[in-house]
């Protein structure tokens, strides 16, 4: 039997085997990085409307219950990886720890943070009174302003933009507004009560807290 000549047969390197492998990864490598991007956003972007949602109905069950000054109000607590409503979910009439509803976000790459010049200490809880205005006060028990930056990651005001935070503003009157992350945070003056005289013929079926 003739012995075969391996010079003249075609093939494969271990080096060109590495090159092609270390260009397959490298190419893997940024479309993984591509598609995670959308996916980092919309994490976010659901967070950020989730805890708009969670402002709003806090709000709207303390105006339901009519809630008296030193009775429970419905409230949103607030921290860097998760945020927790409270609401009579039962309609037993009180607040109890079977009504907390805890939306944990802290495996997604998602945080809450304060917006530069706004010093507050999280957790943050924000309470409603029977007419939907929040009180906001952070750890420390200190009186603050509502309102909270959601990065992908760890972001400020100086560096976020659309494409990796969200600005949640809660007003003085309750309402609440979602901004891109480096949109501009409107401000509102505290709404004026203006007594109603006693001379006004209004009715008396009429009952006024």
């Amino acid at each position: 039997m003739p012995r075969e000549n391996y010079k003249l047969q075609s093939g494969v390197t271990l080096v060109e085997l590495l090159i092609v492998i270390g260009v397959i990864g490298i190419v893997s490598s940024i479309a993984m990085m591509q598609l995670r991007t959308p996916k980092n956003q919309l994490s976010r972007q659901n967070v950020a409307r989730e805890l708009k949602v969670a402002f709003e109905r806090a709000r709207f069950d303390s105006v339901k219950r009519r809630v008296a000054t030193n009775a429970e109000m419905a409230k949103v607590t607030v921290s860097a990886t998760a945020f927790t409503l409270t609401t009579d979910v039962n309609l037993n009439g009180t607040l109890e720890p079977s009504d907390d509803s805890i939306n944990n976000f802290s495996t997604q790459n998602v945080t809450i943070t304060n917006t530069t010049g706004n010093a507050m200490v999280f957790p943050v809880t924000i309470t409603y009174n029977k007419r939907g205005e929040p009180i906001a006060k952070d750890a420390n028990n200190v009186i603050v302003n509502p309102i909270f930056l959601i990065c992908n990651g760890t972001c400020n005001s100086n560096n976020a933009t659309s494409g990796n935070a969200n600005i949640i503003l809660v007003t003085a009157t309750g309402t609440v507004n979602l901004l891109p992350g480096n949109g501009a945070v409107p401000t509102f003056a505290t709404p004026s009560v203006t007594p109603v005289p006693g001379n006004t013929n209004i009715s008396n079926l009429a009952v006024f807290p």
